[in-house]
């Protein structure tokens, strides 16, 4: 498959937001509830005796102008986290999570995280949930990456993953994963969510590519942990 002959939109936009969620800018009344429940019960599973919550958001595609009809409700239960061992177990139990319940608010999926209160989070939109009002307010700036720019960085990865997904080599499949993520990064860091390398991963994404990925390194990796029976 080539992304360059998709006709579907690499780069989403619109001029309002999701009208399925907001109204005149405010997040729907029911939706809001819903929300809130997913966070109360993802903090009951996260089972941590002293959360310290600062805040519960959403964030993401669909708090901005530019999602789709892959776009996730990115909820975030923003904590003060002053133990590694805590990120790293939080990081755990959100991975498990969103493994176990398959959640979502009118078909939109929705995906929850620890996010800590102390680390910057790069998004168009953030929007409190708990105080209902907007805590970085998407500004409507429609973006100048193009589709073919985003589609050829696609074929990119896509070449990288292809190879990986080839190969048995663990290393080669982790390490082809961890790049991938660690430029997505770098670039939301730089050039926010219309960035090539972030609209090129969320087209990868929505075309079950990272998924498959992550599912050969489970593969390899299970297959490295286990031993044979004995011919």
């Amino acid at each position: 498959m080539r992304f360059t002959e998709l006709s579907e939109q690499a780069v989403p936009y619109h001029d309002t937001l999701n009208p399925v969620l907001w109204t005149d800018n405010h997040l729907k009344t029911d939706v809001r509830y819903k929300l809130l429940l997913i966070a109360k019960h993802f903090a009951q599973f996260l089972n941590v005796k002293q959360l310290n919550l600062k805040d519960i958001t959403i964030s993401g595609s669909n708090a901005s102008f530019g999602y789709s009809e892959y776009s996730d409700i990115d909820l975030h239960l923003v904590v003060d986290i002053n133990d590694s061992n805590m990120s790293e177990l939080f990081n755990a139990k959100k991975n498990q999570y969103n493994f176990t319940y398959d959640l979502t608010i009118k078909d939109i999926s929705v995906e929850v995280y620890v996010q800590d209160s102390t680390q910057p989070h790069h998004s168009a939109g953030i929007y409190s949930i708990i105080h209902e009002k907007w805590i970085n307010e998407p500004k409507h700036r429609p973006p100048s990456v193009t589709e073919k720019e985003v589609k050829s960085k696609a074929e990119t990865y896509q070449s990288q993953i292809d190879l990986a997904l080839q190969s048995s080599n663990l290393t080669l499949a982790t390490d082809t994963l961890n790049d991938i993520a660690r430029l997505r990064k770098a670039s939301l860091e730089k050039g926010g969510e219309f960035s090539v390398e972030n609209l090129a991963f969320k087209l990868l994404r929505a075309h079950g590519k990272i998924d498959k990925l992550r599912k050969h390194i489970d593969k390899l990796q299970s297959a490295e942990l286990s031993l044979g029976e004995q011919k």
